[in-house]
C-alpha cells in the first residue's frame, strides 16, 4: 500500500484496485470510498452486503489489532475482492455472538454476505479476504 495516500485508485485493466488505510481513513469513509469505487465499476455486485462486510472486517481489525489495518478492493467484471490487513499474525478467534452487545456476530456477518472468506496468515499479520463471484461466473480465470 502506498504510504500516505487514502484512498487511492490503481489498476486500470480487469482488476482495478481501491486502496486505503488506518491512518489516513476512518471506517466512514472507507465505506463511502468502495461505495462510489464499485457502483462506478460493478453494478452487479450485492453492494449493500460488500459494505456490510468493510464495517465488519475494518471494525474487527481495529477492535482486535489494535486499531491499525489495510484496506483493498479489487473490482472487476467477474468478481469482487475485499481484503483487510493488520498486523496481527493470529487468525480471528470464533465465539458465540450474545445479544448483549459484546460482539461475536462479525465473521458469521461476512460469511453470510461473501461468497468466500479466506484467512491469510504470515508473519507480519493477517489478511482477512472475502470474495463475490459474478452470477454468471463464465468470464476468464479468476486466479
Amino acid at each position: 500500500m502506498p504510504t500516505g495516500h487514502s484512498p487511492a485508485a490503481t489498476g486500470g485493466g480487469e482488476q482495478e484496485a481501491l486502496l486505503m488505510d488506518s491512518v489516513y481513513t476512518d471506517i466512514g469513509q472507507a465505506r463511502k470510498a468502495v461505495e462510489e469505487h464499485l457502483a462506478r465499476d460493478c453494478a452487479w455486485v450485492d453492494l449493500t452486503g460488500v459494505l456490510l462486510v468493510v464495517s465488519e472486517l475494518v471494525t474487527n481489525a481495529q477492535r482486535h489489532a489494535r486499531g491499525k489495518w489495510q484496506l483493498r478492493v479489487q473490482a472487476g467484471p467477474y468478481r469482487v475482492r475485499v481484503e483487510v490487513t493488520d498486523s496481527v499474525p493470529l487468525p480471528p478467534r470464533w465465539r458465540p455472538g450474545k445479544l448483549d452487545g459484546s460482539g461475536g456476530w462479525g465473521l458469521r456477518i461476512v460469511e453470510q454476505c461473501a461468497d468466500t472468506l479466506e484467512v491469510l496468515t504470515s508473519a507480519r499479520g493477517k489478511t482477512m479476504r472475502a470474495q463475490w463471484l459474478h452470477p454468471d461466473r463464465s468470464g476468464p480465470s479468476l486466479a
